[in-house]
């Protein structure tokens, strides 16, 4: 549990009872300022809950995506991704929402295992939590929530708090009343104090018995926000009502926001440098850029906006400064507004952004609370400090090692890289795990061990037993048989299960006319006994001028745990605010967004033992059905398979 002071002088400005309150509670009195260099001061990673892939989720969420950014005037404003599509051998993704690759390839924000690494690689760096960027109760993001909150009780001391992005609710709720949000607001706020809050204390931020929410603002007004706190909450477990931390951004960055918020929150935090340099000639895919100077200067406005907040304001009682290591919104079409780009490296001193920020905040005379780095892993707008493809874990070790020298720690830099490798093993088991007769019980055995060896920072002990894993991996793949099969269609090995439609020499689709296609059962009978990798080929043309979606389903017995769950995504348009749901279905095999007609192209997508089921109960007795609402020309549509299998059946 954290506990926050800036001694009494900063709470005497507070409601009268509120300090009486702090003074006959001992327990509930802020500690007093401890002198610089003992400071505990505590890193903070946002956290983002918007990508899911289709073997975890049956949808890839915000790995694919298109957007518009409508404000934007640099050469190119709208975007097309499709993740499911991959390089012909099937390695990477070749069509993500990022300017950078995740060197872990894609993953899921939902995946408790992915979540368990973020916290580990979290703690390894210094790290002391993350705030989740947070919707409302029905969201996906209060799914992630739950989740993260059952994993971090494993790593305490470790906090997850909530960075709540009120536009998410604002722009769903855009037809309603104001009435109607602001009591939708309340009462989300009553479950977080009902369901989060007061059964998870030991994980929540806290000033006092305060717990603190981070608020980013751009969608309640003032008045709405004035309504919400005036409404009272049903407090349970000694707690109290909440610190408001604002994000410098939508709060305080024009002293007309900052006049307006002043006396509602009580204080801010820094985000992603947003500086407004125009674009030369040489820069024209973007609106906007800012030097490594420039985030700098961004964060020393932080610094003095929240100081003064200190000091001067009454009821705002923390700030919190911020460090990015770069931006390139371009994945997500900047949300519908302008496109800007933050350099990750200085390319005359070779610095990187990350590292000049940090080194602005171990200089500075006035220090934050907090530091909260936005983000460890929003890939769409390029501000993660994972690992990256062309960069590794340069990010990671910066933060570790600026992390150690903010709060007087000793550096480790032997733990940055092992909870990738613990994520990989474990990922590698459970493939290996829907092998018939494979026993891998003994490997999941030890990475819980590498788990909590890694969580305690006993780090030559965790590599020592990820070697073990490896050599147990070792043993097993001795015990296996690897096969490739390739099926070509349509053939009597993968058929028409109606009549196709053909033109030019290829299969015709539209809109009421689509491929169904089948398996002999003797290959799928093969691929039901046998775990595989998979992958599907063809190659597609669409006829008519028109954004459209091409659609390949399959039989599959998989459920999605919530049927007809729909994950959110908002984008802020102009002149009006919009946003889109995507439905999660495993028997999606891949879901291509195109609108470019006349050109052939050629699709790779994976197949995954855990969706597809090969037992022809598609729409009319199929295993695979294209679909689309458009007109489509398909050709050359193929199948690989490498099965495994373990030798003479033991």
């Amino acid at each position: 549990m954290m506990s926050w002071s800036h001694g009494l002088y900063s709470l005497l400005a507070l409601p009268l009872l509120f300090v009486i309150y702090l003074v006959f509670q001992p327990d509930h009195q802020p500690l007093q300022q401890k002198p610089m260099q003992q400071r505990r001061n505590k890193v903070f990673a946002d956290l983002t809950s918007n990508k899911f892939t289709r073997e975890s989720d049956g949808t890839y969420g915000m790995w694919s995506y298109h957007g518009i950014a409508h404000e934007s005037h640099a050469d190119q404003t709208e975007f097309i991704y499709n993740a499911d599509l991959l390089s012909h051998d099937g390695s990477i993704h070749t069509s993500i929402t990022s300017a950078v690759y995740p060197l872990m390839g894609l993953t899921s924000d939902m995946d408790p295992v992915y979540q368990e690494y973020l916290i580990l690689q979290a703690k390894a760096v210094g790290i002391d939590g993350f705030i989740l960027e947070w919707g409302y109760r029905e969201h996906q993001s209060n799914v992630a929530l739950l989740s993260l909150l059952q994993v971090a009780k494993k790593y305490k001391p470790f906090n997850i708090g909530i960075n709540w992005c009120d536009h998410w609710l604002t722009v769903d709720m855009k037809n309603k009343s104001s009435e109607q949000i602001v009591e939708k607001f309340h009462a989300d706020l009553q479950y977080l104090y009902d369901s989060i809050f007061n059964t998870h204390s030991d994980l929540t931020p806290m000033y006092g018995s305060h717990p603190i929410i981070f608020l980013f603002g751009d969608g309640l007004s003032a008045t709405q926000f004035s309504d919400i706190l005036s409404r009272p909450l049903h407090l349970l477990d000694d707690l109290s009502t909440p610190i408001w931390i604002g994000s410098y951004l939508n709060f305080a960055s024009t002293s007309e926001r900052w006049s307006e918020w002043k006396d509602l929150i009580n204080g801010t935090y820094g985000w992603v440098p947003n500086v407004r340099r125009p674009t030369p000639p040489s820069m024209s895919q973007w609106d906007y850029y800012s030097t490594t100077e420039d985030t700098v200067a961004y964060q020393q406005n932080v610094t003095n906006h929240g100081s003064n907040c200190v000091s001067e304001v009454a009821g705002c009682v923390m700030w919190c400064g911020s460090v990015s290591p770069g931006m390139d919104n371009r994945g997500c079409a900047g949300w519908g507004r302008e496109l800007r780009y933050v350099p990750r490296h200085n390319l005359t001193t070779h610095k990187s952004s990350n590292d000049l920020q940090w080194e602005f905040y171990l200089a500075s005379k006035k220090q934050p609370d907090v530091i909260v780095l936005p983000t460890i892993n929003d890939f769409p707008e390029a501000t993660t400090i994972l690992p990256l493809k062309n960069s590794t874990f340069t990010a990671l070790y910066s933060t570790l090692n600026h992390t150690s020298s903010w709060k007087n720690v000793s550096l480790d830099m032997r733990g940055v890289t092992l909870p990738m490798q613990w994520f990989t093993d474990y990922k590698k088991a459970e493939f290996y795990n829907m092998t018939d007769k494979l026993n891998v019980s003994n490997i999941f055995h030890l990475l819980e061990s590498v788990a909590v060896l890694i969580g305690h920072q006993d780090y030559v002990q965790a590599n020592n037993t990820v070697q073990i894993i490896r050599q147990g991996f070792s043993k097993l793949e001795r015990k296996l048989t690897v096969n490739t099969i390739n099926i070509t269609g349509p053939s009597k090995e993968l058929y028409g299960t109606v009549p196709p439609v053909f033109r030019d020499n290829s299969t015709y689709i539209n809109s009421t006319t689509g491929l169904f296609m089948a398996l002999t059962e003797d290959y799928a009978m093969m691929l039901r006994a046998h775990n595989y990798k998979g992958l599907l080929r063809f190659d597609y043309q669409l006829l008519e001028p028109k954004f459209s979606h091409l659609i390949v389903r399959s039989s599959s017995k998989r459920q999605s745990m919530s049927p007809g769950n729909s994950y959110a995504f908002y984008s802020r348009n102009s002149p009006s605010q919009s946003g889109y749901k995507v439905k999660a279905d495993f028997a999606e095999v891949c879901n291509l967004m195109v609108k470019t007609p006349g050109k052939w192209k050629s699709a790779v997508v994976h197949l995954y033992k855990s969706n597809q089921s090969w037992d022809h109960s598609g729409k009319h007795a199929s295993d695979l059905h294209f679909a689309t609402d458009a007109s489509f020309l398909l050709r050359n549509i193929s199948m690989s398979f490498q099965l495994y299998k373990v030798k003479n059946g033991r």
